[in-house]
């Protein structure tokens, strides 16, 4: 038998073995590199916003110490902005952190990229967290930052949902969806509330528009992609070369397709799933990553809406089904983004709508 062959049943053994492989299994295994031999799939970032704004709270409800991690809130802010900037790709974007709370300050003004210099910036933040909350006044504040901005602006705002209920400031979930609509911002709510009128209002800015959403601060501090996630997605080329045999890392399930205009799950796509839920079960230091797309048929807000109901029919179907943890399901979606067939087709329509679903051993991505 030749080296070749001998070499690739060795492969299908240990899959076999760890239950990846049957014939016609359509899940495919990532590697550290990748073990075909002559090709290796790469990942080119594609960003998806031109500028990233941070509006910290460093008002006294941060004060308080977290139930989870045992620390206080306004530290573990600090430090997940920390994280961020140190794996932030540096894929051009235009970067601002302010804090809104107590009063308004500029502690990186918005301007391009640059690691170092966000890090030193960062020594300008207060040690303690104190004062008030002033979260209408800080969105005025805001208003006058994205003004100046253009492009695709993505906007991190920590927040309890407290705020000041002042004469002539708007409701922040009103203010929100007004910024929305006019400067193309989308809001990640990086969210601590607790009692019920700051988690209403928490949801009210979520709804600012199709592309904004709440971040659950115990899931932004533990995983990394939920952070970087609305600022880029991942595309693989192929390019030949000579590879060695390397570490499994995760799998990758062919895209989850849906019918024109629909995002329920069909008897086959359930098939796939069930593979990636097995694997999550008996592999639980992996997460997967849910991407949802749509063809260009729609306006784009329609299709932002309906990827993000496909990925997350696929994310509810995983967690329900295989009783996940859903802080390792991360959910993001892109609208007619990134198509990978021509969408003058109904072929390559059908190809475009789609669920990308990678699997990915969590200590590899934080490395």
């Amino acid at each position: 038998m030749k080296s070749g062959k001998l070499s690739w049943l060795v492969v299908l053994v240990l899959l076999a073995a760890l239950g990846l492989y049957v014939p016609g299994n359509a899940a495919e295994i990532i590697y550290e590199d990748d073990i075909v031999q002559n090709v290796v799939t790469k990942d080119v970032l594609v960003r998806t916003a031109e500028n990233v704004i941070v509006l910290m709270d460093a008002s006294k409800s941060m004060a308080f110490d977290n139930r989870k991690y045992k620390k206080q809130n306004y530290l573990l802010q600090k430090e997940a902005l920390a994280a961020g900037n140190s794996r932030l790709p540096d894929l051009g974007y235009n970067v601002g952190i302010y804090i809104y709370s107590p009063d308004w300050k500029e502690i990186y003004p918005v301007g391009k990229f640059d690691s170092i210099k966000v890090a030193e910036s960062m020594k300008q933040l207060p040690p303690k967290a104190a004062g008030n909350t002033y979260l209408a006044a800080g969105l005025d504040k805001l208003e006058n930052v994205l003004k100046n901005l253009t492009g695709r602006t993505v906007v991190y705002l920590f927040s309890d949902g407290g705020w000041e209920n002042a004469t002539g400031k708007k409701d922040p979930g009103d203010k929100a969806a007004e910024l929305g609509l006019k400067y193309n911002v989308s809001f990640m709510i990086v969210s601590y509330a607790e009692d019920p009128d700051g988690v209403k209002r928490v949801k009210d800015m979520s709804k600012a528009n199709v592309n904004s959403r709440i971040i659950p601060f115990d899931s932004y501090i533990a995983n990394p992609y939920y952070a970087l996630g609305p600022l880029y997605y991942t595309m693989s080329l192929k390019t030949d070369e000579i590879t060695a045999k390397r570490k499994i890392i995760g799998i990758k399930i062919d895209d989850i397709n849906f019918d024109y205009d629909k995002f329920e799950l069909k008897p086959k796509e359930k098939d796939e799933l069930n593979q990636v839920g097995q694997f999550l079960q008996a592999n639980p230091k992996n997460f997967v990553a849910v991407q949802g797309f749509c063809d260009n048929r729609g306006s784009a807000d329609y299709n932002m809406k309906l990827s993000r109901d496909r990925a997350e029919a696929v994310t509810d179907y995983l967690v329900k089904n295989f009783n996940l943890d859903s802080t390792i399901v991360v959910t993001m979606w892109y609208g007619d983004m990134n198509p990978i067939a021509d969408n003058g087709t109904a072929d390559g329509r059908a190809k475009n709508r789609r669920v990308e679903i990678t699997i990915t051993d969590l200590r590899y991505l934080s490395r």
